[in-house]
């Protein structure tokens, strides 16, 4: 027979057994007892099958299991994983969570427990996301649900993701580029006040992402240093330093009249992203660099407000439903990012400092903001020795 102990020091249940007249000692890996005596009635019954009392099916195997499982409802257990992520995933998630369990719900409307869930219906969600959304949209959903179900593993609600065996689709590369010299010469003729100098930041202190200088306070500005710094918003608020460039000095001086310490850099975009990444997409079309796709955003919104209110007519809770997927902008806010680390490279700053100035944690992100122009290719390639 088998049993059940815990070492000294240790949280985790661990199961003792004799095979063969060895003794044999195996963690399970739970700290759950439901779970380690799941194991344990496994090994048991392995036991009696080696000991030649009989051979054993996958069914009793999966019934012996079935014993631990505890029951679950589909919609807790999405909110229990809810409260372990952090407010700004939580309403990631939740958008997810919604459209997930509305699809479920209109195509299969007895399933309310998380046992329930089966293989091909999620492979029947999962190709509806990949014929209609992009790759990255699929393995995104694909990702969360698939922790959730992982999740429900753990906590013994049930036996197999059904999500396992569902490939993730492979990515194209984002179309999001660099500006070129011209572009940047259009952009810059047409915005001004606060969109213009956020766009200076955004060029010449291209470490910093939107989200992080809309927050920007005076007191972050040292201009007898020469220096901004601030808390990266990803990455666990990591500390970061950049030095001022002379052209972004002067046009913060110019600006700078008297403010207090602690008032915002952006008090109309201040903490408010949207409104500074409208502000910039509408300089974008003013400048005729980006078509514009507010119209097409008012009709949407149009038919997803009417729909709203014609579920709240009829009591029940509005969810939008999955839009196709739009073919994103070349130029964007964040394309400017990528200007600043190409002029790095392109200037000749070693790959170690520029992941030091951008805060990047590898190699390989670094090298997906990098676009060496054809003139510094030429220029390295003239300069091999002649042999």
């Amino acid at each position: 027979m088998a049993s059940l102990y815990k070492q000294k020091g240790s949280d985790k249940w661990w199961i003792r057994y004799t095979r063969d007249g060895k003794q044999v000692r195996k963690s399970t890996g739970q700290t759950d007892r439901i779970q380690a005596e799941r194991q344990l009635r496994e090994i048991e019954l392995l036991l009696n099958v080696h000991e030649g009392n009989g051979s054993v099916s996958r069914q009793l195997v999966e019934a012996i299991q079935a014993e631990s499982v505890r029951p679950a409802a589909l919609l807790a257990v999405f909110e229990n994983c809810m409260m372990r992520v952090s407010r700004g995933t939580q309403r990631i998630n939740r958008a997810k969570m919604n459209r997930f369990l509305r699809w479920l719900t209109d195509h299969y409307p007895g399933v309310t427990m998380v046992s329930e869930v089966t293989r091909p219906m999620m492979r029947e969600f999962t190709s509806k996301l990949a014929a209609t959304q992009s790759a990255r949209t699929h393995n995104g959903y694909l990702r969360y649900i698939r922790t959730v179900f992982n999740s429900a593993v753990k906590d013994g609600y049930i036996l197999d993701n059904p999500t396992a065996g569902i490939d993730f689709v492979p990515e194209q590369p984002s179309p999001r580029r660099p500006y070129t010299e011209e572009e940047l010469e259009r952009l810059f003729s047409v915005v001004t006040g606060n969109t213009r100098l956020l766009a200076m930041i955004g060029l010449y202190a291209g470490a910093m992402r939107l989200g992080d200088i809309i927050n920007l306070k005076w007191r972050d500005i040292d201009l007898k240093a020469d220096v901004i710094r601030w808390r990266m918003r990803k990455r666990r608020g990591k500390h970061m330093e950049i030095a001022l460039h002379p052209r972004l000095k002067s046009e913060i001086e110019a600006r700078k009249n008297g403010q207090k310490a602690d008032e915002p850099v952006f008090p109309w975009f201040h903490g408010g992203r949207y409104r500074a990444s409208e502000a910039f997409r509408k300089a974008l079309v003013k400048a005729k660099l980006i078509r514009d796709s507010r119209p097409d955003n008012n009709r949407r919104y149009k038919r997803r407000r009417k729909e709203r209110e014609r579920c709240q007519a009829e009591g029940c809770e509005y969810v939008s439903d999955i839009a196709p997927t739009r073919p994103k902008n070349e130029l964007d806010f964040h394309s400017l990012r990528y200007n600043f680390v190409s002029i790095l490279k392109n200037q000749g700053c070693p790959e170690a400092i520029a992941r030091s100035i951008m805060g990047h944690a590898s190699a390989e992100v670094n090298a997906i903001y990098t676009h060496i122009d054809a003139e510094s290719e030429r220029k390295w390639v003239a300069s091999l020795p002649d042999v």
